[in-house]
């Protein structure tokens, strides 16, 4: 097996992105570096939401309500990746919108001290993810909130890929200023597998107006957050791509409950 195939670079990837432990031999001899690889960020986000959606079945199957369904998967993804994500979403939240000038928004933004746009995002956004998770349960069965899951997963990190080869680095030095911005071939790639399961996951449950809710929902969601990076800080950082991922995933769970 290639480890630098698309397989190895799932498994790299899901080292970036996550704290799941892993074999090392996947690590070594390999020269790919994360621009390359980022092409399977969307498999690794597929990979995240199946086990998010297990342990929302297994909670299900011990007849815990829907909503309380919802927050253990939300919680179990934001402890399989060490909250990165909305760790980036927190940060954006309290740079965006506690700062005066570029310098000042990237200064609070780097501070790991949390605020209070921070708190008040992630409660709402929490909040807000987990009774969608409950409203596909209710509507439509805890199997097909599993698909919700691994669709959502995968495609905002395709959606991730696209805002972070549009923008410029806001932060020289930076997390991903070091990275460097993904190849043109990796996001089309990323875009191409995120699409594929977008449409997998949730075809069996809402059908193409949901395919097409999702997919508007998180374009338009997406463009006016670049927009205010733009605006804001110039650009993108590590924190303002966590938070992009955090935008599209609820925007097409939101996408799904509109169609059901």
């Amino acid at each position: 097996m290639q480890r630098n195939g698309l397989i190895g670079d799932t498994i790299r990837s899901l080292g970036f992105l996550t704290r799941l432990p892993l074999p090392q031999r996947w690590f070594e001899g390999t020269d790919d570096s994360l621009p390359h690889q980022a092409r399977a960020f969307p498999l690794a986000g597929a990979v995240l939401g199946l086990l998010a959606g297990v342990a929302l079945m297994a909670a299900r199957g011990l007849h815990l309500p829907a909503l309380a369904c919802g927050f253990i998967a939300v919680g179990a993804l934001a402890a399989m990746t060490g909250a990165l994500h909305e760790d980036g979403l927190g940060d954006t939240a309290d740079g965006f919108f506690g700062g005066a000038t570029p310098e000042r928004r990237l200064a609070i933004m780097k501070d790991s001290r949390i605020g209070t746009f921070a708190a008040l995002a992630l409660v709402i956004w929490t909040g807000v993810k987990a009774s969608l998770l409950a409203s596909i349960i209710e509507r439509a069965g805890p199997g097909f909130a599993l698909l919700a899951l691994v669709a959502s997963e995968a495609a905002s990190r395709a959606a991730m890929l696209a805002v972070w080869h549009a923008l410029p680095s806001a932060r020289p030095g930076g997390l991903s200023d070091n990275a460097g911005r993904p190849l043109w071939e990796s996001v089309v790639c990323g875009c191409g597998l995120g699409l594929v399961i977008l449409i997998v996951g949730l075809m069996p449950s809402g059908g193409i107006p949901a395919i097409v809710y999702a997919l508007a929902l998180t374009a338009a969601a997406l463009t006016g957050f670049a927009k205010l990076c733009l605006m804001k800080i110039g650009g993108q950082t590590g924190d303002t791509l966590g938070a992009a991922q955090q935008i599209g995933a609820v925007c097409i769970l939101a996408g799904l409950v509109m169609a059901l």
